[in-house]
């Protein structure tokens, strides 16, 4: 899981609160229920990780019926119909919807898995696509927190609706993509097992190495040992490019392209890697995260 980090978050923010209350349909509600949730809806809709919890003890002192939210915030085939996040994430609403949101964000890769390509494409004329949108609290057993701007999370579809699927998630098991990263807390290691691992995948094993409880949780839902085994070759690749690229080879390259090509050795790095190798960028290209930790290792970068 990589840390989201936004240009202009204050003013996406600002814009999401205003324009996705068109969507929330307040007459499924009981009259004091819809006066409480008018009178906090900026706040329900700002709520930043830490304060999810409060929203949903508020919810439940005062007694407000989650059937009802459900109808008032999610929609769907068996609450309301094409309102609230129903609304919201469907492809034909032509006013702010999901699509919006994703283009606003510009988070290109899986906040989760930094595996998949998460790409907003939107052409009236083509087929358009963009990332799903996690529900890091699920919308069913927080109706409430449906719409709320950090609590959608930008995923793969692999993340979202088949591995994550209906586990629950809590700022209090699980780190959040908003206020954690996974890379202060989660290592990629290597562990040779015999010479043959200059050429052969089955001579080392990779590990992912966690230092936190709640990035084991998402170490364990998303299995990202077990996926990141099919990406051994590109490991293999680091281990053969640390042999052919010397330090003194690299260095060479820089200076005969400096200004021409490259303009930083960094960007020598990533020309051989592959992958970004700054912690601030690796979410700009799928498997950085893998690339980065194993061409430490290796003493690539």
């Amino acid at each position: 899981m990589i840390k989201i980090n936004l240009e202009n978050e204050e003013e996406i923010l600002k814009n999401h609160v205003e324009k996705v209350q068109q969507y929330i349909n307040y007459e499924a509600l009981q009259n004091r229920e819809k006066s409480f949730i008018k009178q906090n809806i900026e706040y329900i809709l700002k709520a930043k990780p830490e304060e999810f919890e409060d929203v949903i003890f508020k919810i439940k002192q005062n007694n407000i019926d989650n059937n009802r939210l459900k109808k008032a915030f999610v929609g769907g085939k068996n609450n309301g119909g094409s309102i609230g996040y129903s609304k919201f994430s469907a492809k034909g609403t032509t006013t702010y919807n999901a699509y919006d949101l994703a283009q606003k964000l510009k988070v290109n890769v899986c906040s989760y898995c930094n595996r998949n390509y998460t790409f907003t494409i939107r052409n009236k004329s083509s087929k358009s696509t963009r990332p799903d949108f996690d529900h890091f609290y699920d919308k069913g057993t927080h109706p409430i927190l449906a719409l709320s701007f950090y609590n959608l999370i930008p995923s793969c579809i692999l993340c979202n609706s088949r591995l994550k699927s209906t586990a629950k998630f809590s700022i209090n098991t699980h780190l959040h993509p908003y206020k954690d990263s996974f890379n202060d807390y989660a290592k990629f290691k290597l562990k040779i097992i015999n010479s043959m691992f200059f050429y052969d995948e089955k001579a080392f094993e990779l590990k992912l190495v966690t230092t936190d409880i709640k990035a084991e949780k998402i170490k364990e839902d998303f299995a990202l040992e077990v996926l990141y085994q099919e990406h051994k070759d590109i490991v293999l690749e680091l281990i053969q490019k640390r042999e052919i690229y010397p330090d003194s080879y690299i260095d060479d390259l820089f200076h005969q392209y400096e200004g021409t090509l490259f303009k930083n050795r960094e960007d020598v790095l990533r020309h051989i890697t592959g992958g970004y190798i700054e912690d601030k960028d690796i979410n700009k290209r799928p498997l950085s995260k893998l690339i980065k930790d194993i061409s430490e290792e290796l003493d690539l970068i």
